[in-house]
């Protein structure tokens, strides 16, 4: 079984030979739809290379809260998994009231899994 090039590498090539050789014949009507499809490649590639890192900070961020233990060893789905099980059981805590008399553990758990989400969807919004 061939494993190079990686998803990360196809991914990395295409989004490089769009904006190369597409995106500067497109006509201008046709301009908004292609740069959403390089915006859409650029988000998938920074989803490869950084899903995992953002699902342990924002695991990290919940676990105080939600008194679990986190599994550093989680990867991929299960990583994923994990996290929105966490994110279900923190919903319902707030929804439940458990923060309404304190919240500033709440809002750094909040801060730190947007943080974490920007990284992958929108990196630029953290610069400065």
């Amino acid at each position: 079984m061939r494993n190079d090039p990686d998803a990360r590498r196809l991914l990395a090539a295409a989004l490089d030979a769009y904006r190369a050789e597409v995106l500067p014949v497109v006509p201008p009507e046709r301009r908004y739809t292609a740069l959403m499809i390089a915006n859409a490649m650029a988000i998938a590639a920074r989803e490869l290379d950084g899903l995992d890192a953002a699902g342990h900070a924002m695991m990290a961020a919940m676990i105080p809260l939600v008194g679990s233990d986190a599994d550093e060893s989680l990867s991929g789905a299960a990583l994923s998994d994990r996290v929105d099980a966490l994110q279900r059981r923190l919903c319902a805590d707030i929804a439940a009231g458990a923060y309404d008399r304190d919240a500033g553990a709440l809002l750094d758990c909040l801060d730190a899994t947007v943080r974490a989400r920007l990284a992958i969807a929108n990196p630029k919004l953290l610069e400065g």
